[in-house]
């Protein structure tokens, strides 16, 4: 193994540096994230970067690395991981000082996808018996490891965890280097939404309904029809969208982003009439609890009605799809809830971020020789990841598909036109509103709680807006007679 490690509170200083002097003024504290993940660096050899990764949680978010580790396949050692640790103990011990006051510390989260997780804190694999990291239940081997209980589980704790009081679920003789850190060693490793709900389980529903069993499985005709549906909707996906709809027979080439569009927006409009009854009312209560978790605000009003809309999808799914549906992706379900609630969202503890740089840092490697050389040279020269911190530019526009906006619960609207700015720097903007709004479905809930609404054209006026009424952006897709659907849009693009 070859390994480069950083000087982690200077890391951390020098990026505080890039904000705005405003902010900093204000900082008593930094709140940060941190990800451990494998990353192949060559199709031709089983080479892997490993990374500790660090998010500061300001807006925008900065990443950047602690140490970088090189190794064939995985690790085998956790002493990258170890040292890293260690310089972070005494920063959050100590603070940084900053001008004439002392910035403590803190993790808010360590992100990881399930197998990094079992890695780094030394305990079993999901696919083994006592995988689950947040309770304690055995699991029951169909063919893969399940877990079938979902009601009255023994979750784990802090205390329980670091007292290895179930030995089973542990690895004889060996401590997670993050153990050291004063954290909870169970809450602060949250279930990650993007490997676990849209690469696993809303991966898993698509493949159910394209290959799975004849009970479940949609024809082929209706596979067609869903994939029509999909390809008509990329003219309504805007640009801050990294990815416009494709069609099912791409299926195994969508990526995370894709998925995640699929479940909080798309499906619900292409299934629905396609998918049958009872499979489709399943979908919907993952979708509408993805879309509530997504949400700071609905996630700490309605968590409790989250988690049992979760737990019904988690009950039903053992009907609806057998015993073998409850794999550890759809058991995490179970856990979901209380980790949004406890961070604030899904989006504050989302590998979404940590990916983007991961494929950045991939970038910089143009060799086969010495690429761990190759990546810390460029991250010193400065290169594409050390520019300067930005927000990005939300400037409204008239251009349809990127002119839709949710003014308040009662009305939405599309920008027209813009009106010449003022001698005082305010623009108005010429909009066509909609009223009369609508829930899109009544099922499971009335969906206007989640920002998903019908209305029609005839119910318009035109208004001249500020540009402070035109900030939660949404998508608008056309039906028939003038009728018109708008979901805002409710994950973060950072």
């Amino acid at each position: 193994m070859q390994c480069v490690q950083f000087d982690v509170r200077g890391q951390i200083l020098e990026h505080l540096k890039k904000y705005p002097q405003a902010v900093l003024e204000k900082l008593d504290s930094v709140d940060i994230s941190l990800n451990v993940d494998g990353l192949p660096l060559f199709e031709s050899n089983n080479q892997s970067l490993w990374p500790v990764l660090c998010c500061i949680n300001l807006s925008p978010k900065s990443i950047f690395p602690l140490s970088l580790a090189l190794v064939s396949s995985k690790p085998t050692s956790l002493n990258f991981i170890s040292e890293t640790v260690s310089k972070l103990e005494n920063v959050m011990q100590n603070g940084l000082e900053w001008g004439d006051k002392v910035i403590r510390v803190q993790i808010r989260c360590i992100t990881c996808d399930a197998p990094a997780n079992a890695l780094v804190k030394c305990i079993k694999q999901y696919s083994g018996y006592f995988g689950c990291d947040r309770c304690t239940q055995k699991g029951f081997w169909d063919g893969r490891m399940t877990y079938q209980e979902v009601e009255n589980l023994t979750l784990r704790t802090d205390q329980s965890f670091r007292e290895v009081t179930q030995l089973e679920h542990h690895h004889e003789g060996k401590t997670s280097p993050f153990s050291n850190l004063s954290i909870d060693m169970v809450t602060s490793f949250p279930v990650d939404y993007m490997h676990q709900c849209c690469l696993g389980v809303m991966k898993k529903l698509l493949l159910l309904w394209t290959k799975g069993k004849k009970e479940t499985r949609m024809s082929s005709g209706q596979i067609k029809e869903v994939s029509v549906r999909l390809e008509q909707l990329k003219t309504a996906i805007p640009n801050n969208f990294a990815r416009k709809p494709r069609g099912l027979e791409h299926l195994e080439r969508w990526k995370a982003t894709e998925f995640r569009q699929f479940a909080l927006y798309t499906g619900k409009l292409v299934l629905r009439g396609v998918l049958q009854d009872d499979l489709f009312e399943h979908f919907m209560a993952f979708s509408v609890a993805m879309c509530m978790l997504i949400s700071p605000s609905l996630v700490q009003a309605h968590c409790s009605y989250v988690h049992e809309l979760l737990s019904f999808f988690v009950q039903q799914g053992r009907f609806l799809y057998g015993e073998c549906f409850l794999v550890y992706n759809v058991h995490s379900m179970l856990h979901l809830a209380a980790d949004a609630k406890k961070i604030g969202c899904l989006d504050n503890c989302s590998a979404f971020p940590f990916e983007n740089y991961l494929h950045h840092l991939k970038k910089l490697v143009r060799s086969g020789r010495s690429p761990l050389v190759q990546i810390v040279k460029r991250l010193n020269e400065g290169g594409s990841l050390r520019r300067e911190l930005t927000e990005k530019e939300g400037k409204v526009s008239s251009k349809h598909p990127n002119n839709i906006y949710m003014l308040n619960d009662k009305a939405c609207c599309e920008v027209l036109s813009t009106t010449p700015e003022k001698n005082d720097g305010t623009q108005m903007f010429l909009c066509r509103v909609y009223n009369h709004l609508e829930p899109y479905t009544s099922s499971p809930c009335d969906s206007r709680l989640y920002g998903a609404i019908r209305t029609n054209i005839r119910n318009t006026s035109m208004k001249l807006l500020s540009e402070i009424c035109l900030k939660q952006r949404a998508i608008m897709f056309e039906e028939e007679y003038g009728s018109r659907v708008f979901f805002t849009i409710l994950h973060s693009f950072s």
